[in-house]
Order: structure tokens, then sequence, then C-alpha cells
């Protein structure tokens, strides 16, 4: 049978890709190589922008906390925080999340086959073509490879080597511990709407805690080359935090996987062919979060594939403005973001405790979270904003220096 589309991945980036191509009248195909409820390695923090790029129609029974604030640990024991009253994302269990939007694809008319591994990817002049292990076979006009950092599209296509280049990757193992509700309000001080990010000393970039209802999602993550001993480190640093939380943690199962990177610098597209989400690399390269950046590179890619399907037009050229349409929505943001990871804890230890707590930073985390403005808007919307809450600003500051002499 032929398609107009198939899409090979059923995450975030593959359901959306998949409900885009339906809504545009496109005869699609889903295939997902687990079955569906699956887990994936992730700690379930889904940030506003993400939520957007579904028109916010996640259900209730999904959502397992909403989030309004930002903390940030540092090692001396101190942290900063940044609440604001909107909405920034909301924490889920990935099988959960992820089977609400490949439900919400097949409603749209999407064609869903789970439990099928692709094995080989090809295109030609006549039509892209997939294969299975089983030894099915299905033909297409395009193809979407939305299969992750592992994608066997990418590899097949070329698009990608064999064997991955660890320096552009990072790793990470993170586990939910059921703690129950009275655990959760315990760990988080009584305020679960707030996920909190730790950086780690030496080779961990940096460590999370996000609250869910009965259980805390904790996980490390750094590049690939840094992270020789994860499983000793993750472990330490659960240790550390159930000293520092009050409760206690019951490792049940663990989950590692590879963070992607550089898709800005990589070739995304072939002909008939796109890549999207993890599988072209587009994580955010200070925080580790892709899935809002996945949603909406799944619908640059489905407009794009929109407009070649117009002109009858297959090849990769027709399909190039992918690259310069993703350069416009995320390059500012992941060179801005590039440079502060770079700098390490030392830079975030010294800037966020000068800002803690003020409002100003506060909306302005909010925006960045929320996708109203990116981490290049910073500098202009802080200037913009600052004239309007300098009183606030001094009376804040002044009440801190007297409570300090005091």
């Amino acid at each position: 049978m032929r398609y107009d589309v198939i899409v090979i991945g059923a995450g975030p980036a593959g359901s959306v890709a998949a409900y885009e191509s339906a809504k545009k009248g496109f005869k699609t195909l889903l295939l997902e190589k687990a079955s569906i409820p699956r887990e994936k390695a992730c700690g379930g923090a889904v940030m506003y922008h993400g939520i957007r790029m579904i028109n916010g129609e996640v259900p209730l029974d999904v959502i397992e906390r909403k989030i309004y604030g930002l903390r940030f640990g540092f090692l001396n024991g101190t942290s900063s925080e940044f609440i604001t009253d909107k909405l920034i994302g909301i924490t889920v269990f990935r099988d959960k999340f992820d089977a609400f939007l490949s439900e919400r694809a097949v409603e749209a008319g999407v064609e869903l086959l789970d439990d099928a591994r692709v094995i080989h990817t090809s295109v030609s002049d006549d039509c892209a073509t997939i294969q299975l292990k089983d030894g099915q076979e299905f033909k297409s006009e395009f193809l979407i490879g939305a299969d992750g950092v592992n994608s066997i599209v990418s590899r097949s296509l070329k698009l990608r080597p064999k064997r991955k280049d660890l320096t552009k990757f990072g790793l990470g193992m993170e586990a939910d511990f059921h703690v129950g509700r009275k655990g959760v309000m315990k760990a988080t001080n009584g305020d679960p709407s707030v996920i909190e990010i730790v950086p780690v000393e030496n080779k961990i970039s940096y460590g999370w805690i996000f609250p869910k209802r009965e259980h805390l999602a904790i996980g490390v993550a750094g590049g690939s080359t840094l992270m020789q001993d994860l499983r000793s480190d993750f472990d330490g640093f659960c240790k550390t935090l159930e000293k520092k939380l009050g409760v206690e943690l019951k490792l049940t199962q663990r989950r590692t996987g590879f963070l992607g990177g550089d898709g800005l610098q990589s070739t995304n597209v072939a002909d008939r062919a796109i890549l999207v989400g993890d599988a072209a690399g587009f994580v955010d390269p200070m925080m580790g979060e892709g899935i809002g950046y996945a949603m909406q590179s799944s619908r640059i890619a489905v407009d794009v594939i929109n407009q070649a399907m117009n002109e009858n037009k297959h090849d990769s050229a027709a399909l190039w403005n992918y690259h310069f349409l993703c350069q416009k929505a995320f390059s500012s943001n992941f060179q801005m973001a590039g440079r502060a990871g770079t700098m390490g804890i030392s830079y975030a230890s010294n800037l966020l405790p000068r800002i803690n707590g003020h409002k100003l930073a506060s909306d302005v985390m909010a925006m960045v979270a929320r996708g109203e403005i990116g981490y290049a808007d910073i500098p202009y919307v802080t200037l913009k904003k600052l004239p309007r809450q300098l009183p606030a600003i001094i009376k804040q500051v002044v009440q801190s220096r007297i409570q300090s002499r005091n």
C-alpha cells in the first residue's frame, strides 16, 4: 500500500508530524517500533512552548503537575527561585503522554502501526521505501524520520554516520521514585509546582527534580565523553538528594538515553525525506529540553512537505527550506544556550543569586519557558520592562540589605 507520508517513530515529534500531515489531507502512516504505550528515558517535563504546539489540548489525567516556577540549586546549598502566576509547563509520564499524542493522530485520520520495527529505509525517483523486521514493506511520497537519537532513517539515508560522534551527544540517566503524595509535598517544601535544576560539580552538567503526583522524577545528564561512570554518579546524586529532601528514594528502574545535539549544523533532509526532533538533533544545549522543539520541527517539516507536494517536487532541494525555517526558529536560542552551558556552574552560581526573587526575572523566565521570547530576546525584554519595575526592584534590594545587617 502506498501513502502520501510515512512517519517513523510515535514520540512527540512523530505523532505531531503525523497529526499535522493528516490534517492537511495526506494519507498518513505512523510506525512505532514498540508496543504503545511504551516507556521513554525522559524526566517528563513539557514546557509551555511545547504545549502550544498542540493547542494546549493535554487531558487532565495525563498531567501529573502544573508547573509555575523554576528553582536552581547550587553546590553551597543555596538556591534561586523564579515563581510566576503563569503556567510554564507540566510534568507527565511519557508513556501516557506519548499514547495521548498517538491517539490524537489516529483521531485525525492517521493509520497507526505499533510493534513495527523499521530496519531499513531508502528513496528513489519514484518513492520512499520502508522495510520492517517482519518483512512488511511500505512506500510513500515522503518520509519523516522521528525515530530518535539512534535514528534508522538518518543512517539508512546516510544523513548520519553509523557510529556516533560522542562529542556531539549528551548522555543521561533518570528514574521515577514513588514517594506518595505526602512525600512529594515534603520534598518540595509544600510547593510541587516548581521544578528544580541542580548543577553537579565536575563532569555532570546538571541534575533535575521534577515533581509528579506521587513520584519524583530525578536524573542527571552531561556530555557523553564525560559520563564514563554514569550509574555511580546517578546513584550518588540520588543518595545526596535523599538526605536533602528528607524522603526515602527506592530505586526500581534506571533509564538511560542519549541526548541529541548539533541539529542546526547537520543535514536533515534528503530526497523525499526529513528528520525531525531528536533524530535531527534539536535539543536545548543548556537545559537538554527537546519535546517542544521536536513538536515545532515536525510542524515545520509538514509545511515544507505540503509546499513540495503542491509543486510536485520530491528532491532534497525542494525540502531545503526546512533548514532555513529551523535556523530561524531555533538558532538564536541554541547559540545563546550553548554559550551559557559552556560557562558552567560558576556562571550560574554567580548570576542567578543576584536576580533571585525579583519579579522582573521571574516574568522573563516565564516568557522564555512559555515560548513567548527566546534566550536572545532576554536583554531587550529586560531593558524594556525595567523602567516600570525599577521602584519595586530598588525596594527589594534595600529590604534585603537591611535584613542582612540585622
